[in-house]
Order: structure tokens, then C-alpha cells, then sequence
């Protein structure tokens, strides 16, 4: 490794390694020394050798080794996994429309529960100050933090809060626990920043379900913040490893970044079609789940997301990290497509190692890089680009990279673009290999869509078992091995394993609990069977609108008309059954709120139709992360391989 090299490692790890002991500034040796330190080596049981692990990214020893043992003199052998953690400081234009209390469901599986004034606080001016002791139980998570997690090591912090290590009592299992405050470091507590906690908090709960996202797995509040308990994730920032792998001189392939692309187009599939925009794609919000080189990306921080739908017409205020905003945000007049434009600059990144318009954005002032984002050429026409990427890889990019929000690509028909499909695989398995996706779909519904999917489910079953249900049986009958007539986490994930599915125990669990409708542990057949109909293709049957019919008859108890919260109370979680009328009546508005699109308080027949037919936003199985094996074969981009380091 040459002295080049080791400045460009410098660098990186100047940019890389989020700590506040690391500073730019720091000399080359002084950067090593810390960068040591705080990142750590391992020597790993397998092969015995000795690995740096920065930011979870490994290095072989005899790349780094000998410029860390001249610049550091001594080695320190210590394992310090690094994740979850915030960017440098952004600037972020401040959010001026409030976000609207709408949710999908928030039982997480903790069995506790606490009064909230919700409704109190929540519906004040936007902009009233308020009092300490209006802040207390704003929204209705359980206070006792510390009785079930044991908070460890900071490991970021920032204006967003604070994220600690935490063990779990009870499994003695590692998670992240990001601590939002509920006064902002700059300004008053107002009901218009309560309301952001609250869009990202339950946009976390929805979103994370699917295992494109980091799994939220509980949310606690005290009088001073919320916690949010979150799958930890130990590989590192997308950008970072990709990088690090640059620097060291691996290997880059145009399949290795459709891989992730496609990661990051799965998930934004999943947020539009749930009328959810990101508002902040960029790569370090995509996380690795472990150092494995075939780690799957989950995306994380979900603080700038907002619920809007396409009827609501278009978003007026900038909100963002300045570099990946589209143009169309910068003026001030967007939609989802925004987060399309920002996928594009990521991609571009990917495959130049750069930004499209700036050697270093650094050295650009805010002014300058807005007005290079709005009229800046961008040639992607040049022989020089059309090298260093194929046709199809161009051509998304371009889509993508569309200045105009109306021509621009979507992110379904992304996913569908050739670029993409080139990664498909179709294996020989039960249901096609959607298995894992069908069961990720359904967990990211709210409770209430869950509830009347299983009335629906219940009113097929009594009609008489089809083609499609006898299917669905014999699936249910090859994990239920031991004929009980219900799944434990541990038969799901023997047989996901066994098909050749990439999920682990712990991923295998977090579906398990969200499909867990009755609360008993176990997965019953009616709950399994509700979890894997493909509820998209059934929308042409007969007998599906015959049984949304039923469903709604059956919830709408007074013949009214409509669906009212005082209807909802007979289908909450049993662990509410001996709650107070309050706690009882605040969860069912929670689960009103995930079907009101006209947060009126109930809901008229086309309404919750159409919620059940996906009429407001296609959610299609293809945007879930299938967990099928990828052979490097599959992709005809496999010919286009580039070591970057050679630029």
C-alpha cells in the first residue's frame, strides 16, 4: 500500500467513522491512532486472521496491517461494532406543513400499556408552547424503559437525540435505542414538533415490519423523550462500505450496485404505496444488516418522512439533505417522485464514486448547490460515461436523473426496469419463492386492515376451499410437521431455511409477531392462511367483494352505515381486554386513524373498500425483498465489472 493509499484511508475515515473524538482536522497519525481505537480489530475464530473493522467494514490485515503498525505502533485487539449511527450534521430545511396524526398499528408485542392525552396536546395550535406537564404520556407508550433494556455506550448522537447499545433483560439480546427528546435543542416544545415524533415513530412501525427497513421493535416515552428499540444493524452505512471496499482495491460490480439499488426501489415502493415519502434517501440511511459481503440493506431514520397521497395534492416545503434533493423540492412544488431523483444521485455515486456536479460539496455553499441541482448540465451522453456502465444501467440512471417530476420513473416501474429484472431469479419453490414476501406484505399492515383481511379470509374458508386455498393448505400443513394446527416461529423459520430462504431467526420472529394477530404466541391456520393470499390478485374474484361485503356488515354493528371507533373496540389485541376505557378507546382511534383517509372519525363503505382493493396505492409483492438465493450468473451486468480503484 502506498502513501496515497494511506491518505485516502485517512480520508475516509475522517468521513467515515462518526464519532465526536474524530475530527477532520486531525493529522494522519492522529486519525489512525483514534480511528484504531474507536473501530477496533478482530481476530476472527475461522480463519485466524486479523481484520480492522471500521464502521463494519473489513479490511484484510495485510492490506492495513502495515501502515497501521507504522503509523500506530501498537495493534488493540477489540471488537467494537459500530451501527445505527447519524451523519455528520446536515442542513436540513425546516418542515412547515404539520404532519397529520395518521398511523397504522402500533402494537409492538409488549404487553403494557399507559394512559396518553393525545388528543389533548396533539390537537392544540400547531405552534403552542407547552408545558412540562402536557409532555408526559403524549402518546400512549409504556414509561419503563430500564425494566426491560439495559441502555450501554452511546453510539451517536446528534440534533435528531442520542442512540445507545441496549441489552434486553430477558434474551440478553443487542439493540439500538434512539432517544428523540420531546423539546427540540433549538425552539419550544410545540404540538407541530410532537406531531413529526409521532410520523416517524409510526412510520417505523409500518415500515419496519418489512425486512427492507430496521425493525422497530418497541417505543417507550418518559416525560422528556421517546425511545424507540430498534434492530441493530452491525454492517455498516451503504456508502461507507462501498467506499472502503474502493480504497482497499476490491472489486465493484455494476450487479453488486443493481443490488442494492434495488434494495433501496423495494423499499420506496413499499413507502409510496403506503402514502409514506422518504423525503431523505442518501447513503448513509441504508444500513448493512452484518458485515457478510451478502448482508441485506435495510433502510433506517425515518425523522423526515411524511404521510401525503396523491389527491392531496402536491408538497410545498423543502425537506431534505441539500446534495439529494430533487429539483422539484428546491422549488417547492413535489411529490414522491422526489425520492426517485435522490435514488438517482445515490446510483450515480455508486457508480462514479462522486456526485454528479461536484468534486467536493464541501467546498460549495448552499446557494451553489441548489442552483446546480436546477440547471447544471448533466451529461450522461458522453463516451466516457457510456464506458463505465451498460446500456440498461444508463438508461435507469437517466430515468431517474429526470428533471422534469412528470416524465420522471417510478419506483415500481423502476423495479421492472430491465437493469433491475436482470437480478430475478425464479427457484422451484412453493409459491414461486414469494413465500417470505407474501408474509412481509401482510406484516406491514396496520391491525385494523389485518383484522378485516382475517373477517375475509374467514368468509372464503366458510365458502368452500378453491384452488388457491387448497394451495395455501398444503403450505400451512408442510411447516405444521407435527399436525397441531399452529406454527411456532421455530417451524417457520425450519422451513424457510430448509426451502433455502436467507432470513434469520430473529427476522423470522419479528413477522411472526406481527401476523400474531390473537396474541397467543403462535401463528393459528386462519392467521397463516390471511398472511399468505396474494390479496392483489384477488381483487378480480367474485367472491372477494362478496366477503368485504360480509366483513363490512359484520363491523358495522348498528347498521349505520359506517364504521366507527366504538365498532373497533371488539377487535383490539387481547391483552387490552382488562385495560381502562381509556387506554382501550385511545388504541382503537390509533387503528381508525390507519382507515380514515378523511380523519373524520369513521368510515363509509367505498372508503374502506378501497383500502382493502390497495385503490389508493398498488402494494405489490415484487417490492418486498423475496430472500430467494442470487447466483452471480443470473445478471447479464456480471460482464460490466470495474475495479474503481483504478479510475
Amino acid at each position: 500500500m502506498n502513501h496515497l493509499q494511506c491518505q485516502k484511508i485517512c480520508r475516509f475515515t475522517s468521513r467515515g467513522v462518526r464519532s465526536a473524538a474524530l475530527r477532520p482536522r486531525d493529522s494522519c497519525e492522529t486519525f489512525f491512532f483514534k480511528a484504531w481505537n474507536l473501530a477496533g480489530a478482530v481476530s476472527t475464530p475461522r480463519n485466524n486472521k486479523l481484520l480492522l473493522n471500521t464502521q463494519g467494514l473489513w479490511a484484510p490485515a495485510r492490506v492495513l496491517g502495515p501502515v497501521l503498525q507504522t503509523r500506530c505502533g501498537v495493534f488493540s485487539q477489540m471488537v467494537n461494532e459500530r451501527s445505527n449511527l447519524p451523519g455528520w450534521p446536515e442542513e436540513r430545511e425546516e418542515e412547515l406543513k404539520p404532519t397529520p396524526p395518521s398511523a397504522e398499528h402500533s402494537t409492538l408485542g409488549r404487553v403494557d400499556y399507559c394512559s396518553s392525552n393525545e388528543d389533548g396536546v396533539l390537537a392544540l395550535p400547531l405552534r403552542k408552547e407547552l408545558t412540562q406537564e402536557q409532555l408526559k404520556n403524549v402518546f400512549g407508550f409504556p414509561d419503563h424503559l430500564s425494566k426491560f433494556y439495559r441502555l450501554g455506550q452511546t453510539v451517536g448522537s446528534g440534533s435528531f437525540g442520542t442512540v445507545h447499545r441496549a441489552v434486553e433483560h430477558a434474551t440478553k439480546q443487542v439493540y439500538a435505542v434512539k432517544s428523540i427528546p420531546k423539546k427540540p435543542k433549538k425552539g419550544k416544545p410545540t404540538p407541530r414538533y410532537l406531531l413529526k415524533i409521532q410520523t416517524e415513530v409510526e412510520a417505523m412501525m409500518q415500515l419496519g415490519a418489512s425486512l427492507n427497513a430496521v425493525f422497530l421493535k418497541d417505543v417507550f416515552e418518559d416525560a422528556n423523550h421517546v425511545h424507540l428499540v430498534m434492530e441493530l444493524c452491525t454492517g455498516g452505512a451503504l456508502g461507507d462500505r462501498f467506499e472502503f471496499n474502493e480504497i482497499v482495491g476490491i472489486e465493484i460490480t455494476e450487479q453488486d450496485i443493481a443490488r442494492q439499488i434495488r434494495s433501496i426501489l423495494r423499499f420506496l415502493s413499499q413507502c409510496h404505496s403506503k402514502g409514506i415519502i422518504y423525503r431523505d434517501v442518501k447513503p448513509d440511511n441504508f444500513l448493512f444488516l452484518s458485515t457478510a459481503e451478502d448482508s441485506p440493506l435495510k433502510a433506517t431514520d425515518f425523522g423526515l418522512a411524511i404521510r401525503h397521497w396523491p389527491q392531496e395534492g402536491n408538497l410545498k416545503s423543502r425537506s431534505g439533505t441539500p446534495a439529494y434533493m430533487a429539483p422539484e423540492v428546491i422549488m417547492q412544488n413535489y411529490d414522491e417522485k422526489c425520492d426517485l431523483w435522490s435514488t438517482g444521485m445515490v446510483m450515480y455515486q455508486l457508480l462514479f464514486g462522486k456526485f454528479p456536479f461536484w468534486t467536493d460539496i464541501r467546498n460549495h455553499s448552499l446557494q451553489e448547490v441548489w442552483k446546480s441541482i436546477l440547471v447544471d448540465k448533466l451529461d450522461l451522453n458522453s463516451t466516457k460515461v457510456k464506458r463505465r456502465m451498460s446500456a440498461p444501467a444508463l438508461d435507469l440512471l437517466k430515468k431517474l436523473l429526470e428533471r422534469n417530476p412528470s416524465k420522471r420513473i417510478g419506483a415500481h416501474d423502476a423495479l421492472n426496469h430491465p437493469w433491475i429484472k436482470e437480478l430475478d431469479t425464479y427457484p422451484e419453490m412453493a409459491l414461486g419463492g414469494t413465500l417470505v414476501q407474501r408474509l412481509q406484505r401482510f406484516a406491514t399492515y396496520g391491525r385494523m386492515k389485518q383484522m378485516v383481511l382475517l373477517t375475509v379470509t374467514q368468509e372464503l374458508i366458510a365458502r368452500g376451499r378453491s384452488k388457491m386455498l387448497t394451495e395455501l393448505h398444503d403450505v400451512f400443513v408442510g411447516i405444521d410437521s407435527k399436525g397441531v394446527g399452529y406454527i411456532t416461529h421455530k417451524d417457520l423459520l425450519a422451513m424457510l431455511q430448509r426451502e433455502g430462504y436467507l432470513v434469520t431467526d430473529d427476522e423470522v420472529i419479528q413477522l411472526v409477531t406481527r401476523m400474531d394477530l390473537n396474541t397467543n404466541g403462535a401463528i393459528d391456520y386462519e392467521e397463516m392462511i390471511t398472511a399468505l393470499i396474494d390479496w392483489d390478485s384477488m381483487h378480480s374474484e367474485e367472491s372477494f367483494g362478496c366477503a368485504i361485503d360480509a366483513a363490512f356488515l359484520k363491523l358495522d354493528t348498528g347498521a349505520k352505515g359506517h364504521i366507527d371507533v366504538q365498532d373497533l373496540l371488539p377487535l383490539l389485541p387481547p391483552y387490552l381486554e382488562d385495560a381502562p376505557d381509556d387506554v382501550r378507546e385511545h388504541e382503537a382511534r390509533r387503528m381508525m386513524r390507519e382507515i380514515d383517509p378523511t380523519h373524520h372519525g369513521h368510515i363509509i363503505k367505498p372508503d374502506f373498500v378501497a383500502i382493502l382493493m390497495d385503490s389508493y396505492g398498488e402494494d405489490l409483492l415484487d417490492q418486498y425483498d423475496d430472500r430467494v438465493p442470487h447466483c452471480s450468473a443470473c445478471s447479464g451486468s456480471a460482464q460490466h465489472a470495474r475495479a474503481r480503484s483504478t479510475r
